[in-house]
């Protein structure tokens, strides 16, 4: 499967080692992708880069690896019909009523947002195990075809995945990704933590 990453940060690089060791191609973005450090981490990593638009074009999954405030702005860019989206974002705070990822979907109507990958430190993507569990990875949108990609994908790297429900639900896993920065910063406990879901 063609995967195209939008970040090409600590998030976005991680992820893509993940998906890269499972044979899928990997497209990164990058606002300079012929700069020398932009090919330097393509030679290194085994990637293509390119910019939005190409990203957009080369990849039938797409990954949102950025900061929330860079989102509006980059979905303004290329064509995201039919696109199957995940949102690895974390928007903290704010008025409104909506998720993030509701917040995304509104800005991408012809995509099929679905929120995942915010709720553990970016390193244990290549590998989701701790202490011998396999993480678990929560999940939610309202596509069920761009969910089970995701699922499926999901469960290819390793975690354990749970389907929290509808995009609306997204908010519950958006606070869940709150609680890890603070466990992992404020609280003490380190990056070298995950949640696991017993059922």
């Amino acid at each position: 499967m063609n995967i195209g990453i939008l970040g090409a940060g600590q998030v976005g690089q991680s992820f893509a080692k993940a998906v890269l060791a499972l044979g899928h191609a990997v497209m990164l973005s990058s606002r300079q992708p012929e700069s020398a450090e932009m090919q330097a981490l393509a030679a290194a990593l085994g990637v293509q880069v390119g910019t939005v638009e190409q990203t957009l074009a080369f990849g039938g999954l797409i990954a949102v690896a950025l900061r929330w405030d860079a989102v509006a702005d980059v979905t303004k860019q290329g064509d995201w019909t039919g696109k199957t989206v995940i949102d690895m974002t974390n928007r903290f705070g704010g008025a409104s009523t909506l998720s993030g990822a509701q917040e995304f979907q509104q800005l991408v109507p012809g995509a099929r947002v679905i929120k995942a990958f915010n709720t553990i430190g970016a390193e244990h993507y290549p590998q989701p195990v701790i202490v011998g569990q396999a993480a678990s990875m929560f999940i939610a949108g309202d596509d069920a075809d761009a969910k089970g990609v995701v699922a499926d994908l999901t469960r290819q790297m390793g975690f354990d995945v749970v389907d929290v429900g509808d995009l609306a639900a997204s908010r519950h896993i958006e606070s869940l990704a709150a609680l890890w920065v603070h466990l992992a910063g404020r609280a003490g406990y380190g990056r070298d933590i995950a949640f696991k879901l017993i059922r």
